[in-house]
């Protein structure tokens, strides 16, 4: 018979190198997505702001160093959808996304998804505060900086967090289906087998 085929790498078994080639394509996916939903939160957020109850989900202040002149997407007419963001952004957006990846595979999907979706939040808040700073502290300026009461050091904010607890959920979802084959088939048979309680 020879070795099996397959239609897509995706259901290769992965050891070595193609393991490596999904973490690679997972990273540039994660980045290529946060960087698509930086530039669409702009007119998200502004047309937000305009309906009562989801305006309080946009009550957070996010801008660039005004030393930058950047500012323009938040005053340009709302229906030409006008957004911006920086390279820096690809590793800021990918590596919360993996930490989430091993952080689902690592025991948190057998809780439910309202309690995960707070830790996922929180978790990208983290990294958007240190690499934030860290992005500050390399350039000179800052990449990005919230005013609003909720600001964290102005690298983060807690009124940001139920956006981020979604796009959490919304990166569980992704790796979910890109995960290797084995792995999800081992994490399915722990979730219809959970040990026996303790004595």
């Amino acid at each position: 018979m020879g070795k099996p085929r397959y239609i897509a790498h995706g259901d290769k078994p992965r050891d070595g190198s193609l393991q490596v080639l999904f973490i690679l394509f997972r990273f540039m996916l994660y980045a290529t997505l946060g960087v698509a939903l930086e530039v669409a939160l702009y007119s998200i957020a502004r047309a937000g702001r305009e309906v009562p109850l989801l305006r309080l989900f946009f009550q957070f202040q996010w801008s660039v160093d005004p030393r930058l002149g950047l500012d323009g997407p938040w005053h340009t007419p709302l229906k030409v959808l006008f957004g911006q963001s920086s390279l820096w952004m690809i590793p800021v957006y990918a590596l919360p996304s993996l930490t989430i990846e091993q952080c689902f595979r690592r025991g948190m999907f057998k809780w439910p998804w309202w309690l995960r979706a707070p830790i996922y939040g929180l978790i990208i808040m983290f990294f958007e505060w240190w690499t934030g700073l860290a992005l500050k502290a390399i350039t000179g300026y800052a990449i990005w900086m919230y005013t609003d009461a909720g600001n964290v050091m102005e690298m983060t904010s807690f009124y940001i967090w139920p956006i981020w607890m979604l796009a959490g959920l919304t990166i569980e979802r992704i790796y979910r289906e890109l995960m290797d084959p084995g792995l999800r088939a081992a994490l399915q048979h722990e979730l219809e087998n959970p040990p026996p309680p303790p004595l």
